[in-house]
């Protein structure tokens, strides 16, 4: 497991050190008979309107991860800024998160339950 964010690198470079990493991540968890997990990301405020689908789902694509988890959204601190890594509803890139969401390369709690994978 790994947690990895996207800070101000660019899209194309994060899209291939996350690549790397998972990777990495799927070779090791082979070696040591373990599920790989992206288990933090991220890209905080999301200032990408379509970081979901031309940049996270381009950087997962391929691999054989268990499960990747968003880091969370704390909302509004006390110096008035903004932190969050999913999108609000209004949020630029909240309806390219549907489009990721609605994706067939992508399984949600309620696919996987339809799917009846851990019975």
């Amino acid at each position: 497991m790994f947690d990895i964010y996207q800070r101000n690198e660019g899209n194309e470079k994060f899209i291939a050190e996350t690549g790397k990493m998972i990777t990495t991540l799927e070779r090791i968890a082979a070696e040591k008979n373990k599920i790989p997990a992206m288990t933090e990301f991220g890209y905080g405020t999301l200032p990408d309107s379509t970081w979901w689908t031309n940049v996270f789902l381009k950087a997962v694509a391929g691999h054989h991860i268990s499960f990747v988890l968003a880091w969370r959204n704390a909302g509004v601190k006390y110096d008035g800024s903004k932190e969050f890594y999913v999108p609000y509803k209004g949020q630029a890139s909240a309806a390219d998160f549907m489009l990721f969401y609605n994706s067939a390369e992508t399984l949600f709690e309620k696919d996987v339950a339809k799917e009846k994978l851990y019975k």
